[in-house]
């Protein structure tokens, strides 16, 4: 079927041909400039889009559970919604504005991982989708211990961020 890929502000054509379907398009295209593509909704489970500059890309509740997204350029994507359980974060860029994955990567850690008081802060942070400001002001230097503990599994953005 042919498919294409729009930029979801000037309705330009980002990348357009015959594929299966959208995450066949994706793969093929990893290397292509995304910003700003409308993928609401997509359907890319287990898809490899490792490295894909996204920035800006509305995936706003894309199925994304189990895909590859290392390397990924995430700045100003809107991923409100997207499911990403499973999914391979490492080594993404531009996600401190996150909280959907913020949710996904401390849901990859182990329990054992946060104290109780980390959990509240982290459930707090999550429900109410606190911005950096809120936090410092709700939390002063009690979050601090989870983002560390995040930067020493690959996830530095949120203890810059936080500083």
């Amino acid at each position: 079927m042919k498919i294409e890929i729009k930029n979801r502000w000037d309705k330009k054509v980002l990348v357009s041909g015959k594929y299966e379907n959208i995450k066949e398009c994706l793969e093929k295209n990893r290397d292509a400039n995304l910003r700003g593509a409308y993928l609401q909704g997509a359907y890319l489970q287990d898809a490899n889009l490792r490295g894909a500059y996204l920035q800006d890309a509305n995936l706003r509740g894309a199925y994304l559970q189990g895909a590859y997204l290392q390397g990924a350029d995430l700045w100003g994507a809107g991923l409100c919604g997207s499911d990403l359980r499973g999914s391979n974060l490492r080594g993404i860029k531009n996600y401190s504005e996150h909280h959907t994955i913020f949710q996904e990567v401390v849901r990859q850690q182990k329990i054992d991982t946060f104290t109780q008081k980390e959990w509240s802060i982290i459930g707090q942070i999550i429900v109410h989708r606190l911005c950096w400001d809120s936090i410092k002001k709700r939390f002063n230097k009690s979050a601090m211990g989870i983002f560390k503990k995040l930067k020493k599994v690959g996830f530095d953005e949120w203890e810059e961020k936080y500083k």
